[in-house]
């Protein structure tokens, strides 16, 4: 990684929040980047709170009733195309590539022009996904057989397999619906709705989940997959009812050459195309995983998917909340010419650094308190002690990475605002390759842990190269973006060493299945390592909990009047 530009030395952020140069202060500009992305980034972050609450919620009942066994592993097989091609059409590329424009559109052509580029990107958009779903459903037993090449399965188990992957694949292009009306609201700084509304489709596969088995004489998994499809209907249909009838509105039309015609359409699917190859690689990780996975012990598939379940709480509150309210203002900074882009560079440094802020202790937290979390949150009915052991080994393997996670998120969210879609796919092509070359090395002697390490060590590689880059584009480097790392770092692990313990010296009167014993247990924990965490970096002098703290007692304050 090269090294920083700044002159500054290594150490805990001043209160003045001085982030990228250490002269010409602008400190009214900076604290003014901080608090918009504090406070936006508290709503999105409120908003997917309440979705990933709903999420668990749709996790545990499905643990509960299917554990890691067989028909687990199938569906989540299943869904893993679909889900996947989401994030390559939708929510990845699409929106990368979507939302920089629209933003720029609307502030420099107004809202009409904004509005022909949004239905031209509706309608081609319709005309790629819509012969991609059916052409899905038509080789969906081929599908099911690319993924799990390890697996021996008896002809029922297949067609079911097949018969769920063809009942979910119309997902895709609802999803994708949402995804793009979601990407609207985001260009115009509204954040709340598109972040609340996976809480939709959870709400539609908990329903699937708790309907009986016995009225059907169909398997109960196929719920699932119907619970899927309409969760994804469910998720568009919010967001199309309750989105603002003011600002940029959807004209559709079916003419294929004006959309075309139009060359901010154009732009959009051309900076698309090297998006989806990075994402492709991205997602190559989590392919990687579940064709290596066919081949360990049954429940390893559905035990990896529970595990980055509880990764992704802490990633979509903290590293997506940041990532996406960060890409419309980057989008802002990024301006032609050569040479450093200081608010673009000042933006992105203070984003980065919340993350990490946040994201390390978050990684010791889950590290230290796996296994009384997945007991709490899964350990019931179907979902045995096995399959909690073997939950809890990939949760230690993904948890190592979960600060870079989100750090890649952030840092690539930079690439896109200058339109430059290519250099991550060359850094997501260093982290799969470091991902295939663990997994294949140590994943027949060391189990699911290789495959969750193998994802923690990509996104690491991928995130260094991913700096290099771009120190090497803008010409230097984000100055303090690691600058309060080693004491973020260190307090982590104080933080750790000492939940650890309590939870080493409470364990044995706790048993897995009393539960209100074991939230109270939990949540007490986690609220002593919170407050071990931001007591050493408060005392530290860390810039980031002094902000945090000013900002509780000031709502506080507000409350009282």
């Amino acid at each position: 990684m090269p090294p920083s530009s700044s002159d500054r030395p290594a150490s805990p952020m001043p209160e003045n929040l001085s982030l990228v140069t250490p002269s010409a202060p602008r400190e009214d500009s900076r604290q003014d980047t901080l608090a918009t992305i504090g406070r936006d980034g508290a709503r999105v972050s409120v908003a997917i709170l309440l979705s990933r609450i709903t999420g668990f919620a749709r996790d545990m009942l499905i643990a509960q009733r299917f554990g890691t066994g067989s028909m687990a592993d199938l569906f989540y097989v299943a869904y893993r195309i679909p889900n996947m091609l989401r994030e390559l059409f939708a929510e990845g590329a699409l929106s990368s590539a979507f939302i920089p424009t629209l933003t720029q559109t609307l502030t420099r052509e107004g809202k009409e022009e904004a509005e022909r580029l949004y239905a031209g990107v509706f309608l081609l958009l319709s005309a790629v996904l819509i012969p991609v779903v059916l052409l899905g459903m038509v080789l969906a037993p081929q599908i099911l057989a690319l993924l799990a090449p390890g697996w021996t399965i008896d002809p029922h188990r297949e067609a079911i397999g097949v018969l769920m992957t063809r009942i979910m694949f119309p997902f895709l292009y609802f999803i994708s619906l949402s995804a793009l009306l979601m990407g609207v609201l985001n260009a115009q700084k509204r954040f709340f709705l598109p972040a609340v509304s996976p809480v939709a489709f959870s709400l539609l596969l908990i329903l699937a989940t708790l309907i009986p088995g016995r009225l059907f004489s169909f398997p109960p998994i196929l719920l699932l997959a119907v619970g899927v499809l309409l969760g994804g209907v469910a998720q568009w249909g919010l967001v199309l009812t309750f989105a603002p009838t003011r600002g940029i509105r959807l004209r559709p039309h079916l003419n294929l050459a004006l959309a075309w015609g139009n060359d901010r359409v154009r732009s959009v699917f051309r900076k698309v195309l090297p998006a989806i190859g990075g994402l492709w690689v991205t997602q190559g990780n989590l392919l990687v995983a579940t064709l290596m996975g066919s081949y360990l012990t049954t429940g390893t598939i559905a035990a990896l998917y529970y595990a980055m379940r509880l990764v992704q709480f802490p990633l979509g509150l903290i590293g997506a909340a940041v990532a996406t309210v960060i890409l419309p203002l980057l989008s802002m900074h990024a301006k032609e010419g050569e040479g450093p882009q200081e608010k673009l560079v000042e933006t992105l440094a203070h984003g980065y650094r919340a993350s990490l802020y946040l994201m390390l202790p978050a990684s010791a937290g889950l590290v230290a308190l796996r296994e009384p979390l997945i007991d709490l949150l899964f350990r019931h009915g179907q979902f045995d002690e096995k399959s909690a052991s073997l939950t809890a080994t990939a949760l230690l393997g993904y948890a190592v990475g979960l600060w870079s996670f989100s750090g890649v998120r952030i840092i690539v969210r930079a690439f896109y605002a200058l339109g430059d879609m290519k250099s991550p796919v060359r850094a997501a092509l260093a982290g799969l390759m470091t991902n295939i070359a663990i997994s294949l090395l140590f994943a027949k002697a060391e189990g699911i842990v290789a495959l969750a390490l193998g994802i923690s060590a990509g996104s690491i590689v991928n995130q260094i190269w991913l700096l290099a880059l771009l120190k090497k584009k803008i010409g230097r480097f984000p100055g303090d973006v690691f600058g309060g790392a080693p004491l973020f770092l260190v307090h982590s692990l104080l933080m750790f060493v000492a939940v650890r313990l309590l939870w080493d010296e409470i364990s044995p009167g706790v048993a897995p299945h009393e539960t209100f014993l074991l939230a109270a247990t939990v949540a007490g924990l986690i609220g002593a390592g919170g407050a071990v965490y931001l007591s050493l970096t408060w005392l530290t002098g860390v810039a980031e909990s002094r902000l945090l703290v000013g900002r509780v007692l000031r709502g506080l304050q507000r409350k009282n009047r």
